[in-house]
């Protein structure tokens, strides 16, 4: 079984991506995330403002220029125009970067995460309708096809998608719930649940890549991934539970708190020699009651749209679809 979100890589078997946005780039990660279609931008190709060449880094400065870009869209649009993985990758060197000014302002910028063959774009809302949605989009193309999440698929990105030739290639649902007082789990014979500790690494990185060996994010997850994760100010040992038997890892369930409030299923896999014995739904409902003693009391989560067997479980435990990423590809890709 597997879950991720992403959004995220959220954006976590959860799946993230995002348009000309969360990537033409959230296992369960619920694998997040998320383009926001009001984030692609509109226009019939008047002038772009200076376009930057693609760079592999940014520098101070033009890393705080894009989250600040990031937060003003957010506002706007009610909907993050990057998601975990992107706002990670401003600070490294595995994804390309374009940026476009107006009048020496950052008012467009896009990333292509080349391992994930993914974008996400984002355009100020004071300088939309002025064709710098286009050119974002059509910048990662000139070296490959890569698909652009639509983060919340609004009708404006829709409509955006549409007219440029994209079609929906895959959705990461966002699903939440009331979190309330969880019953202790019923752990099979032999199987005892416990808080992550450094010894543990790699055998969490294993089992990670066979539970998600088909998940275009999770799957890939790597050691530096992990380590950016734990340097993150969400980071508890605690919150990533381990069901093990003995010495053998057979699953885990990785939790998140965004706020006081606010909890979130990040990531959640079984081993595939693991299956069929109830792991996924004694790990969820272990993660819930973490996050609620916790004091949250609100949880969500991200799931492949097409992940049925994770969504039913969700679905049962009490969670509800709040809305659905979409991945676009053009339509020859597709």
């Amino acid at each position: 079984m597997q879950h991720r979100h992403p959004r995220a890589q959220h954006r976590r078997d959860h799946d993230h991506a995002s348009l000309p946005r969360r990537q033409l780039d959230p296992t369960h990660r619920h694998s997040v995330p998320p383009g926001c279609p009001s984030t692609l931008g509109r226009g019939p190709g008047r002038p772009y403002g200076d376009f930057v060449d693609p760079r592999s880094s940014l520098t101070p400065h033009q890393r705080l220029a894009v989250i600040d870009l990031a937060a003003a869209a957010e506002r706007a649009d009610g909907t993050p125009p990057l998601n975990e993985e992107a706002t990670l990758a401003l600070t490294r060197d595995d994804a390309r970067h374009w940026l476009v000014e107006a009048g020496g302002v950052l008012v467009g910028y896009a990333q292509e995460q080349p391992a994930n063959q993914t974008a996400q774009i984002v355009v100020h809302p004071q300088h939309r309708r002025a064709g710098h949605g286009t050119a974002l989009l059509a910048a990662p193309a000139e070296s490959a096809s890569p698909h652009v999440w639509a983060f919340g698929t609004s009708d404006a990105a829709q409509g955006f998608a549409a007219a440029r030739g994209l079609v929906a290639v895959r959705g990461l649902s966002m699903m939440e719930r009331v979190l309330s007082e969880e019953p202790a789990p019923s752990t099979p014979e032999g199987v005892t649940l416990r808080g992550y500790t450094d010894a543990d690494a790699e055998a969490f990185l294993t089992l990670n890549a066979a539970a998600f060996a088909h998940h275009p994010e999770q799957g890939h997850f790597s050691a530096a991934d992990l380590v950016a994760r734990q340097h993150e100010d969400w980071w508890e040992p605690d919150g990533l539970i381990l069901a093990t038997q003995q010495d053998t890892l057979l699953g885990f369930h990785w939790t998140k708190r965004h706020d006081a409030d606010t909890g979130e299923v990040y990531v959640l896999g079984v081993a595939p020699e693991a299956s069929g014995r109830g792991l996924g739904k004694v790990l969820l409902q272990a993660g819930l009651a973490h996050l609620y003693r916790g004091g949250a009391t609100r949880v969500l989560l991200y799931v492949d749209a097409g992940n049925e067997a994770a969504v039913a479980l969700y679905r049962k435990a009490g969670f509800v679809v709040v809305h659905t990423d979409t991945l676009y590809a053009p339509a020859t890709a597709s």
